[in-house]
């Protein structure tokens, strides 16, 4: 009975802590994404240079872990999540997926519509290497990939605490998803052509692939932020497959045939063949 006790109280400390961080994440965001959601609807006259402030909503998750580390176990803290970006300690055959899967998931979405003659498909050449260069590095920098300490780095352990790694995985998709709302509202973002309900499937199903990769790598940041940092290149170098309803069911049934494998050859619980799930972000240090 005390350990159950012990274990009940761990929950929901953790559950408090995921609460303040989704909490914190949303309100640093949607509010740096506020005025360009005004402007863009037409209820306040802002100049455009407001927009320059979105581009720090990225920083939300990161800003959100931070602190509450800080506040959780002090400077040390702090510097053990932010070292986890640099660790290489996993196989590195887990790279190939890393760096392939998403752009090769892109390429065959782009394939399949162009081969089946839709329409917008008629004046797009392939990135030179130089485009390609240029955009994962930018990205990279100030991308979708520096939310990972938040997403990953932060919340995933908690997510899979008490729980397997496919709804854990859910979950936090369905979170990472309704955290993009205020894109939906900002002219000129990849969400304003997608479907709410449709862009809330694919990050649940992306959170799986995320949760795949992360439980294969002992928990590994690096590998997190370059997934979604070759994801995020993917969508800016293939934009054609988000502009049209088979581009956007195609990309999606092929992420779920992809998630269908994994899961049948990793296995549901855990999506690592059984072993122990990493939890480097509540496991007090060594």
């Amino acid at each position: 009975p005390g350990s159950a006790l012990i274990r009940l109280g761990t929950l929901m400390a953790e559950s408090r802590q995921l609460g303040l961080f989704v909490a914190l994440t949303f309100g640093i965001s949607w509010l740096l994404w506020l005025p360009s959601v005004l402007r863009s609807t037409g209820v306040a006259d802002l100049p455009e240079v407001v927009g320059l402030m979105g581009l720090f909503a990225v920083l939300g998750p990161t800003v959100a872990a931070f602190a509450l580390v800080g506040l959780q176990t002090g400077r040390a803290g702090m510097g053990r999540l932010l070292r986890r970006a640099f660790a290489t300690n996993f196989g590195k055959r887990w790279w190939i997926p890393t760096l392939l899967l998403i752009p090769l998931v892109g390429m065959l979405t782009v394939a399949f519509v162009a081969l089946v003659g839709e329409e917008g498909f008629e004046g797009w050449t392939v990135p030179s290497f130089g485009t390609v260069l240029i955009t994962v590095v930018t990205i990279l920098l100030v991308g979708g990939g520096l939310e990972e300490f938040g997403w990953r780095g932060y919340a995933l352990d908690r997510m899979q605490d008490g729980r397997n790694a496919l709804p854990a995985s859910l979950l936090l998709g369905l979170i990472w998803g309704s955290w993009h709302l205020p894109l939906f509202f900002i002219d000129g973002t990849v969400q304003q052509a997608i479907p709410v309900w449709q862009f809330l499937l694919q990050q649940m199903l992306l959170a799986v692939l995320y949760t795949w990769l992360y439980n294969n790598t002992s928990g590994s940041l690096l590998v997190a932020i370059v997934f979604h940092t070759f994801g995020n290149a993917s969508a800016a170098l293939l934009p054609e497959f988000f502009a049209t309803s088979l581009g956007r069911w195609t990309n999606f049934a092929l992420l779920l045939v992809a998630v269908g494998v994994i899961g049948a050859v990793s296995g549901w619980k855990t999506l690592n063949g059984g072993r122990s799930v990493p939890r480097p972000s509540i496991q007090a240090p060594a």
